[in-house]
């Protein structure tokens, strides 16, 4: 039987804005009421990095506008959902590194938005992120079961390229397993910056070597993301992701902008880029009917393989329906697992 891996990304927007109950407590417990009612078990990519940032400002007295406390909130949910069967992994966005709150909103450094190029040494050095990021979630999993370990990272941004520097941080951390990786990508923005254009779409994992995106005979493994070609401006033939839009019209008008060369960039060119064809991952939180049953279909048609990874955020979550859609016609036919229950199937 083939398995999906659904994953979530539970982070706030890269810009630094959004609201923690509203845009991760909220609709991630919408999502876990929707895959309990199904019976399936998704990974939770925990953004560490961004969770030390809203903490030391709490921990000051800084209450950020919030009522009730994020850190708290965020706490109880990733050991909830553990305790459901649920997985929690690490995701590290280094744009938080250097955040600071100040005059009632996040300033991110956007100069540090890819892990792939990320240079710091001491405190913040590259290793000490994901040792730090991995202790960090086994202190609050470790609270309700003392042998959970983390093991697998999401780079922010799927920016993990280069990744010579990011694999033997890996091995010196103890994490041995990443999805950041999809096939097609490609992204030469402001902001992000990757070329996964190499990457065979037909292979649902890979031993990694000195490159996380090419195979090798190392012990890492690279878990990538579905993702097929699709012209731009079809994947806003979705409800949800017109809505998710316009939860945040500032972080989305940003990233626009990063992709499209900038404010000043010609408006030809803008609508260029709406007609050109990129690879898209495949996403149940924006996906609508339709585009899951597209790549439903792809997937059974094209690649013979039996690992599916999916990819959600929670800040992106506006209606279950189409989701339901998508479990309900998977039911039977497919089976779901976390990163940490199908690790058996990679290492052996």
């Amino acid at each position: 039987m083939k398995t999906l891996l659904l994953t979530l990304d539970y982070e706030l927007y890269g810009n630094g804005t959004g609201d923690v109950f509203t845009h991760i407590i909220e609709p991630t417990y919408r999502i876990l009421d929707i895959v309990r009612k199904y019976g399936v078990k998704i990974t939770v990519f925990f953004e560490v990095v961004e969770y030390w940032r809203l903490k030391e400002e709490w921990d000051k007295g800084n209450k950020m506008g919030y009522r009730e406390n994020p850190i708290t909130a965020m706490e109880d949910q990733i050991r909830m959902a553990y305790q459901e069967g649920h997985d929690i992994q690490l995701h590290i966005h280094p744009q938080w590194v250097d955040a600071y709150y100040v005059h009632g909103k996040w300033n991110v450094n956007f100069e540090a938005w890819r892990l792939g190029s990320y240079e710091r040494e001491g405190k913040y050095s590259l290793a000490n992120l994901l040792k730090e990021g991995k202790r960090t979630i086994e202190s609050i999993i470790n609270e309700i079961d003392p042998n959970y370990k983390c093991i697998a990272l999401r780079a922010g941004g799927y920016n993990i390229q280069p990744s010579a520097k990011i694999v033997r941080a890996m091995k010196e951390t103890g994490i041995y397993i990443d999805s950041s990786v999809y096939p097609g990508g490609l992204e030469k923005g402001n902001l992000s910056n990757y070329d996964y254009s190499k990457v065979p779409v037909n292979i649902g994992w890979w031993h990694t070597g000195d490159f996380l995106e090419e195979k090798g005979e190392e012990e890492l493994i690279e878990l990538p993301i579905v993702a097929f070609p699709i012209t731009r401006w079809r994947k806003y033939l979705s409800i949800a992701r017109i809505l998710s839009l316009f939860r945040n019209r500032e972080s989305a008008k940003e990233t626009f902008e990063a992709k499209t060369g900038g404010k000043r960039k010609a408006y030809l060119s803008k609508i260029k880029f709406f007609r050109e064809k990129e690879w898209q991952t495949w996403d149940y939180c924006l996906f609508s009917a339709s585009q899951h049953g597209k790549y439903l279909s792809l997937i059974n048609k094209q690649l013979d393989r039996d690992v599916f990874v999916l990819v959600g955020h929670p800040k992106s979550f506006v209606t279950g329906r189409t989701f339901e859609f998508l479990l309900r016609k998977t039911n039977g036919k497919f089976g779901f697992k976390t990163i940490s229950q199908a690790e058996h199937l990679f290492t052996n």
